[in-house]
């Protein structure tokens, strides 16, 4: 099955925190969102959720979860990193 890939704009993690994580401070994005220096969005503790058999269903990593209603982030990324066409990827997991 083919869904649209996570291009790391972060909304996911911005709208609720997985089972996995919990609300910052200021209950504005997961605690554990974390940015590289090109500005992308990954999972601070990926490593250690990964080791968790229910992670293959949720959070769904790379399975097209970005969110893409008002989510200006997600907008811009593919247009600057896949030239305005929105990657997607193969699941085979279910």
């Amino acid at each position: 099955m083919f869904v649209k890939a996570c291009v790391n704009s972060g909304e996911c993690c911005r709208a609720a925190p997985c089972g996995f994580g919990r609300w910052n401070a200021d209950k504005t994005a997961c605690e554990h969102l974390a940015f590289d220096k090109d500005g992308l969005s990954s999972c601070g503790i990926y490593e250690d959720v990964i080791k968790d058999p229910t992670s293959v269903v949720s959070p769904a990593y790379g399975s097209g979860c970005c969110r893409t209603l008002f989510n200006e982030q997600r907008e811009i990324i593919i247009r600057e990193r896949y030239e305005g066409i929105i990657p997607m990827v193969e699941i085979n997991d279910f």
